[in-house]
């Protein structure tokens, strides 16, 4: 009765559009992108054990990982983002931010979605504070703008 639901009417318009022709694919094979995600982890505890936050942040958000196939290292890079969000004092979290590109910024705001998302689903066992990432959100649309909510919307390299 129901079986016209899961009919995909798409593949008989010759007009679809793929995600594939919209956004190009990640240019690592996944396990390159699993092990460049692993070598910031390293970096980034260094950074935070010095209270460069601006840095530890710049490195994770610079050629994050994105598209599909490299989710292991999508994985590793929020962890990674979510342990300096977590360290840092709210204090800091203003100059921290100024200190980031537009691009930066942007990937900024796809972590703290993504955060969020997680922390909707019992996201305490992966170190997901969502106070924390609202506390960043508020920050950041402080600094960006609401520009940066609309460019990370319409965005299709999903984190």
């Amino acid at each position: 009765m129901d079986a016209f639901r899961k009919i995909d009417v798409d593949k008989y318009d010759e007009d679809v559009i793929s995600d594939a022709e919209l956004v190009e694919p990640y240019p690592k094979s996944p396990q390159d992108a699993s092990a460049e995600a692993r070598s910031k982890v390293a970096e980034v505890r260094q950074l935070i054990g010095r209270n460069d936050v601006a840095g530890a942040l710049a490195l994770v958000l610079s050629n994050p990982p994105y598209g599909p196939g490299v989710e292991d290292a999508k994985h590793t890079t929020l962890l990674t983002l979510l342990e300096i969000l977590n360290s840092t004092k709210s204090t800091d979290i203003p100059n921290a931010v100024k200190g980031l590109d537009i691009d930066q910024k942007d990937n900024l705001m796809k972590y703290i979605y993504k955060g969020l998302e997680l922390g909707g689903s019992g996201g305490e066992r992966e170190g997901v504070n969502c106070a924390v990432l609202l506390g960043w959100h508020e920050r950041l649309t402080e600094v960006a703008g609401t520009g940066c909510i609309v460019r990370v919307m319409s965005d299709r390299r999903t984190v």
